[in-house]
Order: structure tokens, then C-alpha cells, then sequence
């Protein structure tokens, strides 16, 4: 009977076994990376004092499935009348827009339509998120092809 043995083959199925266990650890430094990088770029889309770009948070998915940036969780504006409106919400309405309403005579004397400050049917959407989501495919593959080159640099022997 004829055998063919290739040379360091136990080696190399030794580095992918442990390329294997090590997977899960590489994908949410990745994630990381990516929610990070992702976050940064909504905050400095936002624009503004500061208050809007603090609402936002990162957040790594269950088992480390994806990233995201959204508005923080449970946490409310309360406006000068004393009206509380989710963050998520108010984020909502400039992420994507709002109409105004229009002011009605008993909600101040005087107070006319064309003085006052909504002098627009509708306000136009920030487009924050939208924004990074065409710059996450160009962020996406410049870490993918930063994860190959260690992958591959691993099983060469590397690290």
C-alpha cells in the first residue's frame, strides 16, 4: 500500500484548530472596533452642542452577532412645559424629519404664523445614520481585510 504524507500538515490543522477556538474573540474585536468607529462618525454627524450626540450609544449584539449605534435606552427629554419624550423619539424626528404644527391663536396672543419661529410646513431630516451606513460597507471591508492578513499571517506561522 502507497502513502503520501505532506510535510507539517499536523501542524497547520494544530494552527486552524486554534484559529477556530480563537473566532469568536477575533469577531467581537472586530465588532468592537467597528461600533466604535461607527459611533464616532453618527457623533460627529449629529453636529451641535452636544446634547444629541450624548444620547447616542454603541451596542454589540446578543453572542456578539452584530454592532449598532442607537439612541440610549430608557432615557427621556423633558421639555420647558414639562412633557417628557423618549430620546430615541426626539432622535427619530431628526434623523429622519418632522412637520411643524401649525401655532394655534390660543397658544399665545399675538403670536403670528408668519413671526414666529415655524415658519416651514416641515423640517428636513439630519440623515446621520444614513450617512454612516454608506461609509460602513468602505469601514466594513478595510477591517475585513485587516482580519484576513492576521488570519493569514497566523496559519503561516506568524503572530
Amino acid at each position: 500500500m502507497q502513502s503520501v504524507e505532506i510535510e507539517g500538515l499536523d501542524q497547520i490543522l494544530a494552527r486552524w484548530e486554534g484559529l477556530l477556538q480563537r473566532f469568536p474573540s477575533v469577531k467581537a474585536e472586530l465588532l468592537e472596533r467597528l461600533g466604535k468607529q461607527m459611533l464616532e462618525d453618527v457623533r460627529r454627524n449629529i453636529g451641535g452642542s452636544g446634547k444629541v450626540q450624548g444620547w447616542q450609544e454603541r451596542y454589540i449584539g446578543s453572542k456578539n452577532g452584530y454592532a449598532a449605534v442607537r439612541p440610549k435606552a430608557k432615557t427621556f427629554q423633558t421639555t420647558k412645559s414639562g412633557k417628557q419624550y423618549a430620546v430615541g423619539y426626539v432622535t427619530n424626528a431628526i434623523e429622519n424629519g418632522h412637520r411643524n404644527r401649525r401655532p394655534q391663536p390660543s397658544d399665545s396672543p399675538g403670536y403670528h404664523y408668519t413671526r414666529g419661529r415655524n415658519r416651514k410646513a416641515a423640517a428636513a431630516g439630519r440623515h446621520f445614520y444614513a450617512a454612516v451606513r454608506t461609509q460602513l460597507e468602505q469601514m466594513g471591508a478595510a477591517e475585513l481585510a485587516r482580519l484576513a492578513d492576521e488570519l493569514a499571517r497566523e496559519l503561516e506561522g506568524g503572530v
